[in-house]
């Protein structure tokens, strides 16, 4: 289920990661267990550590579904809008289909954004559920503090809506520092769980003020025309402006963090300042009448073309994810190298990256150390008992280091299954010593293998400890791991 060509490309040149990649399996086909995988990432059955999230990980394509699904719903939603003012007139609002585009159309896209940046989150240590939380807290929490901050700020700023962002952008900061503090009070945060955390409450805050507004201008108004146009902007704003700008100097800030904590050198680094002061500028820009007048979608007399503003609007968007971008690239660099370099607990942005051609020499000095090491290591004698299924009861004990045990349905197995035992590949699994000690890996077999309960990536070499389960296919073959020096 993760991505073995993604690991095997990182692994060789991290300096590669391309987007194109990382987005490469969404128009792919995907099973209900690649499904029911993806939906449970950390969860405490299928949560990873950094020795082993980069081959955990699965590229995003849950939000593409979702993207989908939204965007039929959202057809459907004007659809029936449509319908219904033929029947109460041009004028009339049917309330079912004014709720569903009043409440359902601005969570769409900001929800879809999250998921997608939750499917990228590679620690795989945010549980769904705690998105959602985020989201829902998050929008609270910001536009609370926004109310806050009003009170205390000039009214001269309050007056003109081209300075909201002095007011709403620290507001979500405190709601993403206070949700970032509270989630990961007991797990390591990286740079991309920033990214997440920031993301759902800069949404949540969008999508809550995208309803006021919608409500605002569509059943309190009356006003037909302006209500489209704020249903119309609002979509399209989704794709950006709050859930983009919190997120990237949310991300900015986890990047910068030491143990986990964050502190007062985590706002004074330059990737926060650069992160929030560009969104504050880009909500300015976004919000004065200089832009949309130089680009001609405002006129001097207050007429307007509707369809430079909204190219205008898609223009912003396109900024807002090229500096997102800048900020993504780094948070991906922090855990690839940490994967990659299996750094250990406590390291930091700016120690896991620092000068990468230096890590990465570093790295390549390290395996060739730890190879060293291995090849006058102690034999070690591994025994496999096989629990449950088929071969209950049999039993294999390496001879050396040397040795291999080879599951599967073929003849040549050393553990052979029967051709009727349902789930089991004619080459499904092996057992070897390697420069990580005693290894399974999964040999690109059909229905998968399992460590605890924890489905292998096919090719990857994962290190067995004393007392380990795993398992073939399903649960019904168990095998149980012990060692003796």
């Amino acid at each position: 289920m993760a991505n073995t060509v993604f690991y095997r490309d990182v692994k060789k040149n991290p300096n590669k990661i391309t987007f194109k990649e990382i987005l490469s399996d969404c128009r792919k086909k995907h099973s209900k267990r690649d499904f029911d995988y993806q939906l449970s990432a950390g969860s405490e059955f299928n949560s990873a550590t950094e020795q082993d999230m980069l081959q955990k990980w699965q590229k995003p394509w849950v939000f593409y579904k979702l993207a989908i699904v939204g965007l039929i719903g959202m057809v459907l939603i004007f659809a029936f809008d449509a319908l219904s003012r033929q029947l109460l007139g041009e004028g009339g609002w049917y309330p079912a289909s004014a709720t569903m585009a009043i409440v359902v159309s601005p969570m769409i896209v900001p929800l879809v954004i999250t998921i997608f940046l939750w499917e990228l989150n590679i620690p795989r240590n945010v549980a769904l559920y705690e998105v959602f939380l985020a989201f829902v807290s998050g929008g609270i929490i910001s536009l609370f503090s926004n109310l806050v901050l009003r009170l205390v700020g000039s009214d001269k700023l309050q007056q003109d809506a081209a300075y909201a962002g002095v007011f709403e952008e620290p507001a979500k900061l405190i709601a993403a520092v206070i949700l970032l503090a509270l989630l990961f009070k007991k797990k390591k945060m990286y740079g991309l769980s920033g990214l997440l955390i920031g993301a759902a409450a800069g949404a949540g805050f969008g999508a809550f003020e995208s309803v006021w507004y919608n409500l605002n201008y569509t059943v309190l108004s009356g006003n037909v025309e302006i209500a489209k146009f704020f249903l119309q902007s609002r979509f399209i704003g989704g794709f950006g402006m709050h859930t983009v700008w919190c997120a990237g100097y949310s991300a900015a800030l986890a990047l910068h963090t030491k143990k986990s904590k964050i502190s007062l050198e985590s706002f004074l680094n330059a990737d926060f300042i650069i992160m929030f002061v560009a969104a504050v500028v880009m909500h300015y820009i976004n919000n004065s009448d200089v832009y949309w007048k130089a680009i001609g979608a405002v006129n001097d007399d207050g007429s307007a073309s509707e369809a430079i503003f909204m190219l205008g609007q898609i223009g912003l968007r396109i900024v807002e994810w090229i500096i997102l971008l800048f900020i993504i690239r780094k948070c991906l660099y922090q855990v690839i190298s940490i994967g990659r370099y299996q750094s250990g607990e406590g390291i930091g942005y700016t120690q896991a990256i620092g000068n990468l051609d230096n890590n990465m020499a570093a790295a390549q000095m390290g395996v060739a150390a730890s190879q060293a090491a291995a090849s006058f290591a102690p034999p070690v004698r591994i025994t496999v008992v096989c629990m449950s299924g088929a071969l209950r009861g049999a039993v294999w004990q390496s001879a050396g280091i040397g040795d291999m045990l080879t599951i599967g349905r073929d003849d040549s197995n050393r553990f052979k299954l029967p051709a009727d035992v349902a789930g089991i590949s004619r080459q499904h699994c092996v057992i070897k010593y390697s420069a990580n000690g005693w290894t399974i890996t999964d040999l690109n077999s059909s229905y998968g293998t399992s460590v605890n309960q924890i489905k292998l990536a096919p090719g990857i070499e994962q290190p067995l400890r004393e007392g380990d389960v795993f398992y073939l296919g399903s649960n019904e073959q168990s095998f149980k791991i012990s060692f003796n020096s």
